[in-house]
């Protein structure tokens, strides 16, 4: 594989976690009619492996987004989130967690640098290629997303100033 074609691999792994992890942040109430729609436009051999991977889901409801589908529902009496892209094989899954879910190195980590951030969400994405959790803080100045992979390192995923 040249050096150009791993550079647009990465380029696109990392559009596509930007997305997925914005759709996993997002909690979207979808109108039965709106649901009906968005179901014509999922591909059926992604609906096949949902029901094959996750029996007993409740609460199904599915989007069709540029470059993968999202299942939320939920499992066992816990809300999660199935990714699957458009030939219909599962990317991930995702559902929310707490601090104390996370790593104790990494707690630590989240405390020694961000003190002075509230937590709004974090999540723990368990993908096909890599497994990390997310944090989702902000302070008064700025927003940021960290990753926080299973070694318990934490990086800065995504940065915004507040305005």
């Amino acid at each position: 594989m040249t050096t150009n074609q791993k550079t647009k691999i990465k380029t696109l792994k990392l559009k596509f976690m930007k997305e997925l992890f914005f759709a996993a942040l997002i909690t979207v109430t979808v109108a039965t009619s709106a649901f009906a729609k968005d179901v014509n436009k999922i591909s059926s051999r992604a609906t096949h492996n949902f029901s094959f991977d996750f029996r007993g889901a409740e609460k199904v409801s599915w989007i069709a987004k540029s470059n993968f589908y999202k299942a939320s529902f939920i499992l066992d009496g816990q809300k999660m989130e199935a990714f699957y892209n458009l030939n219909g094989d599962m990317i991930g899954t995702s559902q929310n967690i707490t601090l104390d879910q996370l790593p104790t190195s990494a707690k630590r980590t989240f405390a020694k640098r961000y003190n002075g951030y509230t937590v709004k969400e974090a999540i723990r994405f368990e993908g096909v290629d890599e497994s990390a959790y997310y944090i989702s803080a902000e302070n008064e100045k700025e927003n940021v997303i960290l990753k926080v992979a299973d070694d318990a390192n934490v990086s800065v995923f995504q940065k915004d100033r507040k305005n």
